[in-house]
């Protein structure tokens, strides 16, 4: 069975040029955006994030995961252009960042795409995957914006099989 067949995200690529399934943590912070800045497909998604050097959120219900299997988690991350001294992308399951922590990479280089990898073992059927996306700026006021795109989440048997 190939990865792609395995990934229990819906939407991963954004390939449908919609949000749907994806919930936002706040109104228009993200969109879906195409062009020759995709790392596949012709789509990503362009997640702004807040001001205070704090996170928005995109969220998704996953469905039929397999309880106490290690998951795969990797998604394509990167910095549009430097309004920041850094970004950073953090991935959690659940309700908390700490208890369901997946993945977290600081993001230094700008306009190069950034793998954001981990793992997981779910205690669930049913969970939520979490993607936060923040930048540090100096000017608090200032909001940046993370692009995101090919998200993974698969069973790690499923890895290496395309």
């Amino acid at each position: 069975m190939a990865l792609s067949t395995c990934n229990v995200v819906s939407n991963p690529s954004f390939e449908t040029g919609l949000l749907t399934p994806w919930r936002e943590s706040a109104v228009n912070v993200a969109k879906i955006s195409n062009g020759t800045t995709a790392y596949s497909g012709d789509y990503y998604l362009n997640l702004q994030t807040a001001v205070g050097n704090r996170g928005n959120t995109i969220s998704q219900g996953l469905h039929g995961l397999k309880r106490h299997t290690e998951y795969k988690f990797s998604v394509q991350a990167q910095v549009p252009w430097a309004g920041s001294e850094y970004c950073a992308v953090y991935v959690y399951m659940g309700r908390n960042a700490t208890v369901g922590s997946v993945a977290s990479a600081q993001l230094f280089t700008v306009q190069e795409w950034t793998e954001v990898s981990g793992t997981y073992v779910p205690k669930r059927e049913t969970d939520i995957l979490n993607i936060v996306a923040l930048c540090d700026s100096e000017d608090s006021s200032v909001t940046g914006n993370v692009l995101l795109d090919d998200v993974i989440f698969a069973p790690a048997d499923c890895y290496g099989l395309e």
